[in-house]
């Protein structure tokens, strides 16, 4: 099966305060990072629109669980950063408090969730924590090395071969999203989870 996600609109924004999460049966993928894994940009590039999951010049802007829909059949969600060390504690907690609820609520829906990594800097603690958290969930999870136009090819293998060592047995697809370098393979292992 082949999604067109570039049929995608803007469906709405969950915080902590809202009411309830939406309890339909549409299937799910989530996107989960670290402030500055230019997660949005990826959204971006995946349904080949410029600026539809909004981007910010300052890093760990995204403080809602932002919702998409593609093709009025599956939802795409862009979840907060996680564990930014600079934003305010309250801040902090209360975003982490997001994530873990919204994941929790939506695990009959959540289909993979893609977990972007810096594949300059490698996985952080943070991000070992978060894994370690969707696996507790049971839900299944690719990881993404972003960024990998920054780095040479032999550094993009030592990145792949740390980030396959670390998350065994689990998708590994380095990307560029400036370039569109693993969008398409990204996109199969999307559409084959939503199937």
């Amino acid at each position: 099966m082949t999604i067109k996600f570039s049929d995608v609109k803007f469906y709405k924004s969950v915080s902590l305060w809202t009411s309830e999460v939406f309890f339909d049966n549409k299937k799910e993928v989530i996107f989960v990072g670290r402030s500055n894994m230019w997660k949005s940009s990826l959204m971006n590039s995946i349904f080949e629109k410029k600026d539809l999951v909004k981007t910010s010049s300052v890093p760990g802007k995204t403080r809602l669980a932002n919702i998409f829909v593609v093709a009025n059949k599956y939802y795409l969600t862009d979840l907060p950063w996680y564990w930014f060390a600079k934003l305010w504690k309250e801040f902090k907690d209360e975003l982490d408090w997001l994530i873990s609820w919204y994941l929790e609520e939506r695990r009959e829906s959540i289909k993979n969730v893609i977990m972007l990594i810096d594949s300059k800097l490698w996985a952080q603690q943070s991000d070992i924590d978060m894994y370690e958290f969707i696996l507790k969930l049971e839900l299944p999870v690719t990881i993404v090395l972003s960024k990998i136009d920054k780095l040479s090819n032999s550094e993009i293998s030592k990145s792949v071969s740390h980030a396959s060592e670390m998350f065994f047995g689990q998708n590994i697809v380095p990307v560029s999203s400036t370039k569109r370098v693993g969008i398409n393979e990204l996109c199969k292992i999307i559409s084959k989870s939503l199937s």
